[in-house]
């Protein structure tokens, strides 16, 4: 077979869904060609079909037709008295029909991701928070700040392509500001520090508080006790800075017990500066295709996550229909997971009914009692997602055909 060269590709296993991925594709069989990050390429080709791949539905661990996987699926719903939808990655496509189900059935639907979303919705709710894109980071910021340790692990050309980009506009790339406000690792110091001024202020990330009131240019307080140096260097820079980016992702904070708090702070911090200084924030969504799943829900229903379908309208409840929840307590009769984009294994409740949609890598606890593959987005579907900024949303390509359904076509057919 001849080896086939598709370029332009659209990532869609992070949430900046870079669109410069050059695959080669042979015998069914694809590799990256030109993305220096291993994990970017580890992730990608991870989704290449090998001997545990599973391309053929099965009912009770016994194969099935799609067809017959479908209807079963439709009977285990209609006995169904409570069903919980799990958005585990999917494409804008598959989020709307899975909402339609939701109504269609009177389901509960939630994103595994959800519990990290409402810190960022509190303070949209509440006081609202002055953000940015990643254009106008690569091309305009002087000054960044990235709180939290796992930033660079859930964006992993966030570098590469935006704070240390060759093609910025910023004309003075050597002259960025980068301050690491938490636990970095060297490589990713050593990373920035190619090209970039950086300075990483090691603390814990419960302490970003008082950091950042310790800096804030109208207040003359050191709550975390900095060091002269360190506190006047930075109000300096804060002064002098023409464009400043506070970068963090709110699941880094979760951990601590007090990461509503730490977001607040952040961005009141940024609302602070603006009234001298150009300053934004910039969070950073997670990998499962959270802002696609948040846009497309708040659209649709009016709430980003954790609603329920009854009779035709949407009701949201933060605590009653947190589906993982509702799974592990077993208050729910069925569980549907839908998983386009995920390589962890899913952990099923074995009291309940499950049906996994899931691509062919997808591996389980035990076995589902219905699982149907389905094709990967941006390998084996075209599509749309939602990149971590929320203003661009970006094209996928197909370029393989395992001669399996679309997540979206597999759902539309269950109601």
């Amino acid at each position: 077979m001849k080896k086939n060269i598709t370029e332009e590709i659209t990532c869609p296993f992070c949430p900046l869904l870079c669109d410069d991925v050059s695959i080669t594709y042979d015998n069914k069989k694809f590799k990256v060609n030109n993305l220096k990050n291993k994990e970017c390429v580890k992730k990608f080709e991870s989704f290449n079909i090998n001997k545990k791949s599973i391309l053929t539905p099965k009912i009770k661990n016994k194969i099935s037709s799609f067809d017959d996987a479908i209807l079963s699926s439709k009977l285990l719903i209609k006995q169904s008295n409570e069903i919980g939808i799990l958005n585990r990655g999917a494409d804008v496509a598959s989020i709307r029909s899975a909402i339609n189900l939701c109504s269609q059935i009177n389901a509960n639907f939630d994103h595994v991701n959800s519990k990290y979303f409402f810190d960022n919705m509190n303070i949209v709710q509440r006081t609202g928070f002055i953000a940015t894109t990643l254009m106008e980071v690569k091309n305009r910021a002087d000054t960044i700040f990235v709180f939290g340790n796992n930033v660079f692990n859930k964006a992993p050309r966030l570098i590469e392509k935006i704070l240390s980009s060759k093609s910025s506009l910023y004309t003075r790339r050597n002259a960025r500001k980068i301050f690491l406000i938490g636990q970095f690792s060297q490589k990713d110091i050593n990373n920035l520090k190619k090209n970039l001024q950086v300075t990483n202020i090691k603390m814990k990330l419960n302490e970003i508080p008082q950091f950042l009131e310790s800096i804030n240019l109208n207040k003359n307080s050191n709550r975390i006790n900095l060091s002269k140096n360190i506190l006047s260097e930075l109000r300096l820079v804060l002064r002098k800075s023409k464009y400043i980016t506070a970068i963090y992702s709110s699941s880094d904070f979760y951990m601590t017990g007090i990461s509503g708090d730490i977001v607040n702070s952040i961005t009141q911090f940024v609302c602070d500066l603006n009234t001298t200084i150009r300053a934004a924030c910039l969070p950073i969504a997670g990998n499962l295709g959270d802002a696609s799943n948040n846009q497309v829900a708040t659209w649709l229903t009016g709430f980003p996550v954790r609603l329920k379908g009854v009779d035709g309208i949407f009701k949201h409840d933060r605590e009653a229909y947190d589906v993982a929840k509702l799974i592990e307590n077993n208050e729910i009769d069925l569980a549907i997971h839908l998983n386009a984009l995920s390589l962890e294994k899913i952990k099923l409740n074995k009291r309940i009914k499950n049906i996994v949609i899931g691509h062919p890598q997808t591996s389980c606890s035990s076995t589902p009692d219905i699982f149907i593959p389905i094709g990967v987005p941006g390998i084996d579907s075209s599509g749309i997602m939602f990149r971590t900024d929320n203003v661009v949303s970006m094209p996928l390509k197909s370029f393989r055909d395992l001669k399996i359904p679309l997540l979206n076509h597999v759902i539309d057919k269950m109601v």
